[in-house]
């Protein structure tokens, strides 16, 4: 897995570096990185939405499920006035799921239950509205699948993120979106179909037609 990782990394800066520099004729972008899952997001309690949803969404070491390889892959296409459209894929493990039990967070490990999710997405950058060559920032929606064990079930998925370029073609992205599921959270206590948050970190490389 370490070896392929290398490879795709070359690769796609291979590509990045050759493409040509003018955003109007690099449409194409591609984006590889690591994800993070948050199940607390959907476990319940709290005083208002704000405070059940978010109030402990930085708990990284508590409640984020990570796993140390390349997770997650996009491609999108720039379609005119600020706007992309795109595809993205994305895998994990969850061995943190959060539960509200009398009235208290409780993180167990359903046993490292793969997930995998792809979505359609949606995105509008703000980067010519804020005159910025550098810093990009972006809101998206998607909409999508995710499976969780044996658990496949639809997924909407507002967002945000920011991408910093570091060259005309290669930025470091940053980002995060709320999957919403339109499913049961849980069934007879055990794990179902959970809404999440998800964040991913890595690069994206704009290259032409």
């Amino acid at each position: 897995m370490k070896q392929l990782n290398k490879i795709l990394i070359a690769v796609v800066l291979i590509i990045g570096l050759n493409a040509q520099a003018q955003d109007s004729k690099n449409p194409w972008a591609v984006s590889f990185g690591m994800n993070a899952l948050d199940t607390r997001t959907s476990a319940g309690g709290g005083s208002s939405f704000l405070d059940s949803h978010f109030s402990d969404a930085l708990s990284v070491k508590k409640n984020w499920n990570i796993v140390p390889t390349i997770s997650y892959i996009g491609v999108s296409k720039y379609v005119g006035d600020n706007f992309s459209i795109g595809l993205s894929a994305s895998f994990n493990k969850v061995s943190k799921y959060v539960s509200l039990v009398n009235s208290n967070y409780v993180v167990s490990n359903p046993g490292d239950v793969t997930f995998y999710g792809i979505d359609a997405n949606v995105k509008y950058s703000f980067q010519t509205l804020i005159k910025s060559k550098v810093i990009d920032p972006s809101i998206s929606l998607g909409l999508g699948y995710s499976v969780l064990g044996d658990n496949t079930y639809q997924t909407v998925s507002p967002g945000a993120g920011v991408v910093v370029w570091v060259s005309e073609n290669i930025g470091l992205e940053l980002s995060s979106k709320y999957k919403k599921s339109f499913e049961s959270r849980e069934f007879n206590s055990h794990f179902n179909a959970p809404s999440m948050l998800q964040h991913s970190v890595g690069l994206v490389i704009k290259f032409g037609e």
